[in-house]
């Protein structure tokens, strides 16, 4: 079983780059060199025990060990073989996941000393060690969807593989299709000028010249990036909400956005730099009084929607790509899409709770009454329609059949790729030292 799960993923996936060792004395020495890479016993060491301790094994189990070891020296013939091959990546979006990474440190241990204190290395050289793990990430990666995209699977190999393994594959625990029209509450009037209040005064401080990171430190109200002086590391097209992505993709560098109005609150943003189609930028957040919202509004145009849909005038799936606040759905037309699978279909003991409440005794076809539904720190009112329902069966080409076809696409995958990692042996000095 070690070995099926492991080297179903092809490669193993380095999570971060780490210097101190997390195993107790650690002899640091060569333990494979393939072609021009090597592969030290110290990073085996490591990414075997991480690799135990997220899959809650024995941490001394010597077939692990083996297992990762192996799987190292194909990523560093396939990383090889990718610089070979003259590989191209965007390393825009690798400086990008290096910012990221960076971020994600600083908010996790707050200062940049603590981030070189557990490291035992300056910043700039963990930005340096990151960046070549992940470009090489990156480059492996390329290769790798270049060679198993050109796998096909015909619908005659579906169902033999069916045939052949049909008494081993797993059963279909309960599953439900379910699409979901969100729509969140409005702040009142009182409560929206009483932040637009805060704002001006943040705005007339910053037009006399007082600094905006200092500022941001000091008012504003998003707790993740306050303390970095509002800082939101380099970002892509399509993470931010709406609203405000227009404004900060619009602005020049240094510029200083005027007051954007998004469902967070009331934001002011300073673009910091741009690199391709990432972007640099800080804000400062004055939110809006939450406890202060107009719940009957959304209630009310839920209903209406409802009663449009129920009557013939609009289809459920328009009706969310018109009216649903949730980005990850609407243009789907409301679909929830398991994030597992990218399918429609998801098991029920997947899903929130809520929705699991919601879908109830809903019969396939049928359409919920407004219910309140958490979101982050906040909440909506959501109606939800079950589109399809299927208690829990042995799988079935009649029933299941794109996952049987999922499934049996992703073992010829593996077999194609693993038979070529093999081929590529052949070609690449590999000398194993342990």
């Amino acid at each position: 079983m070690l070995n099926k799960s492991f080297l179903g993923n092809f490669t193993l996936i380095l999570l971060l780059v780490v210097s101190k060792p997390l195993m107790g004395q650690v002899l640091d020495k060569v333990a494979a060199v393939v072609g021009d890479e090597i592969v030290l016993k110290s990073d085996v060491d490591n990414q075997a025990l991480l690799f135990a301790y997220q899959n809650q094994m024995p941490q001394n189990d010597p077939r692990i060990w083996d297992q990762v070891f192996k799987a190292m020296i194909n990523q560093k013939i396939l990383l090889t073989k990718a610089k070979l091959d003259s590989i191209q990546i965007n390393y825009e979006q690798v400086d990008q996941i290096v910012e990221e990474r960076i971020n994600f440190l600083k908010a996790r241990l707050n200062t940049i000393e603590s981030i070189e204190e557990t490291f035992g290395k300056s910043i700039g050289r963990i930005r340096l060690d990151l960046r070549e793990e992940i470009k090489s990430q990156r480059l492996v990666e390329t290769l790798q969807q270049k060679k198993i995209s050109k796998v096909t699977i015909s619908n005659e190999e579906v169902v033999a593989f069916y045939n052949t393994y049909k008494d081993s594959l797993p059963s279909i625990p309960t599953e439900a299709e379910v699409a979901h029209i969100v729509v969140r509450p409005k702040v009142d009037s009182l409560a929206k000028h009483s932040a637009l209040e805060q704002i001006n005064a943040i705005k007339v401080r910053l037009e006399n010249g007082e600094d905006f990171e200092a500022l941001a430190k000091e008012l504003s109200q998003d707790p993740g990036s306050a303390y970095l002086g509002g800082d939101l590391g380099y970002v892509r097209r399509g993470e931010f909400v709406r609203r405000f992505e227009e404004v900060a993709f619009a602005l020049k560098d240094g510029e200083v956005s005027g007051i954007v109005e998004t469902e967070f609150g009331f934001h002011i943003i300073k673009l910091i730099a741009r690199k391709g189609e990432t972007i640099r930028v800080r804000h400062i957040l004055i939110q809006f009084d939450k406890t202060k919202l107009n719940d009957q509004s959304a209630i009310t145009m839920l209903n209406d929607a409802r009663e449009k849909i129920l009557n013939g005038e609009v289809s459920f799936e328009s009706m969310a790509r018109r009216i649903s606040e949730d980005e990850t759905s609407k243009n789907k037309g409301g679909y929830i899409v398991s994030p597992k699978t990218g399918l429609k279909r998801i098991a029920l003991s997947e899903m929130l709770p809520e929705l699991r409440t919601m879908i109830g005794d809903l019969k396939p076809g049928e359409i919920s009454t407004p219910q309140k539904i958490s979101i982050g720190d906040s909440y909506a009112y959501a109606i939800v329609k079950l589109n399809y329902l299927a208690l829990e069966h042995q799988i079935n080409l009649s029933q299941d059949y794109a996952k049987i076809r999922n499934i049996a696409l992703k073992k010829k995958q593996a077999e194609v790729f693993e038979k070529w990692v093999k081929t590529l042996k052949e070609g690449i000095y590999i000398d194993v030292r342990i």
